[in-house]
C-alpha cells in the first residue's frame, strides 16, 4: 500500500551496445574491478537476499551452469 504522498516512478533501461562493450573493456584492462560477495543457484536466491549475517559485495545469482 503506498502513503497518500508517496509518490511511484516507473523506468525502463534500454541497453547501449557501445557501452556494454566499454564496461567489458574496462574490466578487462583492470580500470574496473567487482566486488562480489555471493554466487547462488537460482534455487538458492532468496536465502542469499536474505543472508543471515552481512556480505560484503554483489550477490550474483547463477541461473545456468557455465
Amino acid at each position: 500500500m503506498r502513503p497518500e504522498d508517496g509518490l511511484a516512478i516507473d523506468f525502463v533501461v534500454v541497453s547501449d551496445r557501445a557501452q556494454l562493450g566499454e564496461v567489458v573493456q574496462r574490466v578487462r584492462d583492470g580500470r574496473l574491478r567487482t566486488l562480489i560477495g555471493t554466487v547462488a543457484t537460482l534455487d538458492e536466491a532468496v536465502a542469499a537476499h536474505n543472508p543471515a549475517q552481512r556480505v560484503k559485495g554483489k550477490t550474483i545469482i547463477q541461473v545456468r551452469r557455465s
